[in-house]
């Protein structure tokens, strides 16, 4: 009876280790799932924080979606742990590759204390550590030989030191000549009117607000009220920044007031003057606009974009984001 058992058992001993050898080949040929990490970016400067992206792209041969993931970063700045980030990974489609932009804030607050540390320094290297986990089909983890795969992944490179902030300084409203006035009005009474209003708004003996255009009946009337400030930009930690292009909008009292591109830039290392020549529809001088313009002090909200070089960081422009709330007067 023994040896009959023992011949039984014989065929599926068999059939098993061929099972085993084959899914063994198996394991050594089917593919897998691959993350590869190409390089650190410095997405944007806000006045809040830098911005770096990671640029991935992970790729999934199998036919089925890959569940989302995370993935684990440790920052170090000039060798110090500067922070732990944990991120989700989205769903990766069946049979493709997808780029995954992975977006790192560091904020400024958070690096003053660095800055003290290291005065003067004008670049400093930050080191991206992580680990990303892969999760592998269920129907795929005996092939594949593991539930989920491992990428250890590492890079560094240079940011600047910055601490940026933005003022408004040497504003002026250019009251324009009566001649000017007269040839935009279609006719003798409207240029009066208009001529009242801008006396009303812009003389700085008057205390009482004119109200807006609309309501004084220079709805139709077609001409511009010119204005020139400087925005400056300066930087309170080490690195420089040269500005090469701005465009922004100003809010006064929640009114949109101007919007425009400076007309020059002087870049003089950790400042930068950019001067600023625009102007306003006469009309669209709102009941807000023209108290904030009368008392020639007003709650302001400045925003826009720009483009700076850092020296000794890089030479490709990079965006400078900003938006400012406050008050000022002129």
């Amino acid at each position: 009876m023994k040896s009959k058992f023992a011949l039984l058992l014989l065929p599926f001993l068999f059939f098993s280790l061929s099972g085993c050898a084959q899914l063994q080949t198996l394991k050594g040929k089917i593919k897998t799932p691959e993350i590869s990490f190409e390089r650190i970016e410095i997405a944007e400067i806000t006045l809040e924080d830098i911005k770096l992206l990671i640029q991935t792209e992970v790729s999934n041969p199998y036919p089925i979606s890959l569940p989302a993931s995370s993935l684990d970063l440790d920052v170090k700045i000039e060798g110090t742990q500067f922070s732990k980030v944990k991120l989700s990974l989205e769903a990766i489609s069946s049979s493709s590759k997808k780029q995954l932009p992975i977006e790192v804030k560091l904020k400024y607050s958070d690096l003053a204390a660095l800055y003290k540390k290291v005065p003067g320094k004008k670049e400093l290297l930050i080191r991206i550590e992580g680990e990303a986990g892969l999760p592998i089909p269920e129907k795929y983890r005996v092939l594949a030989g593991t539930e989920s795969l491992k990428f250890p992944f590492q890079d560094e490179r240079l940011i600047p030191a910055v601490l940026p902030n933005i003022e408004i300084r040497n504003f002026k409203i250019l009251k324009p000549d009566v001649a000017k006035i007269t040839e935009s009005a279609n006719s003798a009474e409207v240029a009066k009117k208009a001529v009242s209003f801008l006396d009303a708004l812009l003389s700085p003996k008057n205390k009482k607000s004119p109200g807006s255009a609309l309501n004084a009946g220079l709805e139709a009337l077609d001409i511009s009220i010119d204005t020139e400030f400087d925005l400056v930009l300066n930087n309170k930690a080490a690195s420089e920044l040269k500005f090469q292009d701005l465009n922004f909008e100003l809010f006064l009292e929640n009114d949109k007031f101007l919007t425009g591109s400076p007309v020059n830039i002087v870049n003089t290392g950790k400042e930068s003057i950019l001067t600023i020549k625009t102007s306003f529809p006469l009309k669209s001088v709102s009941n807000s606009i023209a108290n904030a313009v009368t008392k020639r002090s007003s709650s302001f909200r400045l925003s826009g974009k720009a483009s700076v070089v850092c020296p000794g960081v890089s030479t490709d422009p990079i965006g400078f984001g900003f938006s400012k709330e406050g008050n000022f007067r002129w």
